[in-house]
């Protein structure tokens, strides 16, 4: 199967589809959607510091572990991984999932709430979504 049918084909194109949330050591950071081409470069717009080389599955560069999910490649990746591992330069997101790279740095999503006080994550509310660097708070 090529890239673009397997694109095609994937559960993302379904118009009911919910798009997969990828987390960095727990912290939301992206929702995986078509305008993606790879988890790579995913990744890479939202500056989460990964390395890689050939970018199309042989060297086993970014060779990344999952902590959970799964993910659908879009070309069969030649380097050797372990069940847990995924290749991001050659994948998409099944669904929900969870990397054991660190979200330092990277463009992460917050909370934002109606009142202007900082909050800990225990007495956070539901807000709205937004995507901002890690070391800035912005509240609506």
């Amino acid at each position: 199967m090529t890239k673009s049918n397997l694109l095609k084909s994937h559960p993302l194109n379904s118009p009911f589809a919910k798009a997969p949330i990828v987390r960095l050591q727990g912290q939301p950071v992206l929702l995986f959607t078509q305008q993606h081409s790879s988890l790579l470069q995913a990744l890479e717009a939202k500056k989460v510091r990964i390395f890689s080389e050939c970018r199309s599955g042989f060297c086993g560069a970014c060779k990344t572990r999952i902590i959970s999910g799964s993910v659908s490649y879009l070309t069969e990746p030649l380097a050797e991984l372990n069940a847990d591992e995924c290749l991001p330069c050659c994948c998409i997101p099944s669904e929900d999932l969870e990397l054991d790279l660190s979200p330092e740095g990277a463009a992460v999503v917050t909370y934002s709430c109606g009142n202007r006080r900082a909050q800990t994550p225990s007495t956070r509310k539901t807000g709205n979504l937004k995507a901002v660097p890690q070391q800035e708070v912005v509240e609506d």
